[in-house]
């Protein structure tokens, strides 16, 4: 192939990256067995093609950036073996010593493995080499200003798409999902998710990144006040801007959200959202009277909005009338510290929840529980410490890259990426203590690909003599 061609076949790759996240929330969020490992499947030849072409020079790693992403990549990495060992078949004398749980729970003789599920630790190996993936895919191939907000707008555009697909499945009252009809979440916007608590934090990243882009769509205001004719210019060109398209798009996925009847979705939505904005006006060292006309515009004019409109009292009658001593989740609580504590420094292996926890479940419980309705404790009971603190150093490692994006940075378009990944973190921080939406591919995916955006921002190299141009 002429070399000419190679450049071409890189902006190609970036494309198919964006179908990939696209794609990741439509076959049921990729949480079944087949949907997640062709998800696998599908990043995996996105890196063999990646591999290809900066073996032919037509891809390339900038000094900073090949520096800075070596430790989140080693703690992925370390993350994978750690999941690998889980597998491997291991003296019964070792397994005991390692995990008297464990071995406990073993029949057959000879060599044993520390995960109880074999099988499925190593389907939730190729979903964490998946996630792995993903997040070098972006950290290569988002290397400029004009890819990040495409990225960004990608985000947008498949939140939208799920926020009408909901909402219009909801109205309608067909209630399909993935080209078949609901089973569960009916009543309640669920787009192409099984779970309509993993739609609402889908659609929390998914307005963490619109609202970073519309953030750097500000633009900045000469003192005083403009003449009529100006205003009027002014106000033209926002009824053509992208902004305003932008901000209907962020209003759609809010009325979904809200739809979704999820109360920690929509509670860690605005705590999320005023948490970055705290953020960002602490680390830049300076009041962005915009921002905080922007945040408070998503929150109050949208909450006035949908309270009248979209049944926003209808969430907000959910919210108080949960009793914390009749929830499940809250049932639960002490059988879940008893199964994390038996397997607290090996795990009972990635992903093998759903056939240990039933032996912690009291005799009268009636629910099978796929997923702990906690991934704090998930991870902590299937993963062990070494797995859970690997995971907590990296995305603790993405927090700490977005605050310094946030005080070393002077472009708008990275402050925005920085407030998403901020929004993000803390979005997931909150629902994972009642929830299980880094559990679900699409979901985990679309975190993992959000984290390495503070990498691409704090990495990305200034415009120079361009730089009158770029937001500032």
């Amino acid at each position: 192939m002429p070399a000419r061609y190679l450049p071409q076949l890189e902006k190609g790759l970036f494309f198919l990256l964006l179908a990939l996240l696209f794609w990741a929330p439509l076959p049921f969020a990729s949480a079944r067995i087949w949907s997640g490992a062709l998800l696998a499947g599908l990043v995996a030849a996105l890196l063999l093609c990646w591999l290809l072409l900066w073996l032919a020079g037509a891809a390339s790693l900038g000094a900073q950036l090949r520096q800075r992403m070596r430790l989140p990549l080693l703690l992925l990495v370390l993350l994978l073996l750690w999941i690998a060992l889980q597998c491997l078949p291991l003296p019964p004398q070792v397994v005991a010593w390692l995990s008297p749980a464990a071995f406990q729970w073993h029949t057959s003789p000879g060599w044993i493995p520390l995960s109880l599920d074999p099988a499925y630790t190593r389907h939730y190996l190729l979903l964490g080499a998946a996630y792995t993936g993903g997040f070098f895919l972006t950290l290569v191939l988002v290397n400029t200003r004009e890819r990040l907000t495409q990225l960004l707008w990608l985000l947008v555009l498949s939140g939208s798409f799920q926020a009408i697909y909901g909402t219009l499945m909801l109205l309608s009252g067909l209630e399909w999902g993935f080209f078949v009809e609901k089973y569960v979440g009916r009543g309640v916007a669920t787009g192409t998710f099984v779970n309509r608590n993993h739609l609402a934090g889908y659609l929390v990243m998914c307005l963490a990144a619109g609202t970073g882009l519309l953030y750097a769509q500000i633009g900045s205001q000469g003192s005083g006040s403009p003449p009529l004719r100006e205003q009027l210019r002014r106000g033209l060109r926002l009824l053509l801007s992208s902004r305003l398209r932008l901000r209907v798009l962020l209003a759609l996925m809010v009325i979904t959200l809200v739809l979704t009847r999820s109360r920690m979705g929509n509670a860690a939505f605005f705590i999320s959202l005023l948490f970055a904005g705290a953020v960002m006006q602490y680390a830049g060292q300076y009041f962005s009277r915009r921002l905080a006309l922007l945040l408070l515009s998503l929150v109050v004019v949208d909450m006035a909005i949908l309270s009248r409109w979209f049944g926003f009292d209808r969430l907000l009658d959910r919210l108080a009338s949960t009793q914390t001593e009749t929830e499940a989740r809250s049932a639960n609580l002490p059988q879940l510290l008893d199964y994390a504590g038996d397997f607290l420094f090996t795990g009972s292996g990635g992903g093998s929840f759903y056939g240990v926890f039933p032996r912690y479940q009291a005799v009268e419980a009636k629910v099978v529980y796929i997923h702990a309705h906690n991934d704090y404790l998930q991870f902590i009971g299937e993963l062990g410490l070494p797995g859970a603190l690997l995971l907590a150093a990296f995305v603790l490692l993405g927090l700490r890259m977005a605050l310094e994006v946030l005080r070393t940075r002077r472009s708008r378009l990275l402050h925005g990426v920085a407030f998403a990944v901020v929004m993000a973190i803390a979005w997931a921080l909150l629902h994972a203590a009642v929830d299980f939406n880094l559990q679900i591919p699409a979901n985990a995916l679309t975190f993992v690909v959000l984290l390495a955006l503070a990498w691409v921002a704090r990495t990305l190299p200034s415009r120079g003599s361009l730089r009158s141009a770029e937001p500032k």
